[in-house]
């Protein structure tokens, strides 16, 4: 049987994010997600602890749904007693795919911490390339992302993800801040100058006060996909919709951007 893809869903894709802090938990979101339509899960290994990266740990989890799973390890040391290193964050990554995960994700500032989650450094930017070629003989796919806590304009995300997208990875990710009206309407202005000019998928995400409408709208106007939550709890409270109400405002909205451009 094939490796499960996120390439090869169609789009826009419901990704179900899990954050909880044992491997039954994390399972139990997926499956409840699964019955509830999602098309694809993620799960941050940060939050599940130093004690569940084990190889086991990692096929369980990845191995409880047919549908592709993303793993993901931010520098946040989280539940962890410590944080990881680039390399062992890295390590970790190929052993996931190795166990079953479809996909992971390369923060843009993998081996050279700095500003807005992105780096130019020469040799940084070698080093992501060589993981990202790892990733693809194993048979997996990189989302490349940056995670930016403030707004920026349209012109500097293009540029920022254009960047991202030469490094070879199969999807490009960013998410700033949309806290007014000037920086929502810049955000969808934004997702729809990345519809125009990359070449590989990409998620164009906001967090802030205008967080909730511009995830809403994204997918629709060109957003690979949107990240949703099976329920919130007291281990994982975000900006992110639950499931149930992102399929039926999708199903309600009834129109992409696909249909008339």
């Amino acid at each position: 049987m094939n490796k499960p893809s996120f390439l090869n869903l169609p789009r826009p894709i419901l990704v179900c994010i899990t954050g909880e802090t044992t491997i039954e938990a994390n399972i139990a979101n997926i499956r409840n997600a699964e019955y509830e339509g999602a098309h694809a899960f993620a799960i941050h290994l940060e939050k599940v602890g130093q004690a569940n990266h084990s190889d086991e740990a990692l096929r369980r989890m990845a191995g409880c749904t047919r549908k592709p799973v993303m793993m993901l390890h931010y520098r946040d040391a989280g539940a962890l007693p410590r944080a990881y290193t680039d390399e062992e964050r890295m390590d970790l990554l190929r052993r996931a795919i190795r166990c079953g995960a479809a996909c992971v994700d390369l923060t843009g500032d993998t081996f050279n911490a700095g500003d807005c989650e992105f780096t130019e450094n020469s040799r940084a930017v070698d080093m992501q390339r060589k993981f990202i070629d790892e990733i693809h003989e194993l048979g997996g796919e990189v989302i490349m992302s940056s995670h930016i806590q403030r707004a920026r304009r349209c012109d500097e995300v293009v540029q920022q993800m254009l960047a991202i997208e030469k490094r070879g990875c199969d999807i490009a990710k960013i998410v700033t801040v949309a806290d007014t009206e000037d920086e929502f309407v810049d955000a969808i202005k934004t997702t729809l100058a990345l519809r125009r000019t990359l070449k590989v998928p990409f998620i164009h995400l906001c967090s802030g006060a205008f967080a909730r409408p511009q995830r809403l709208l994204g997918p629709t106007l060109g957003s690979m996909l949107t990240f949703c939550v099976q329920r919130y709890s007291s281990d994982y409270i975000s900006v992110q919709p639950p499931v149930v109400n992102m399929l039926a405002a999708l199903k309600n909205l009834n129109w992409s951007i696909d249909e008339v451009v």
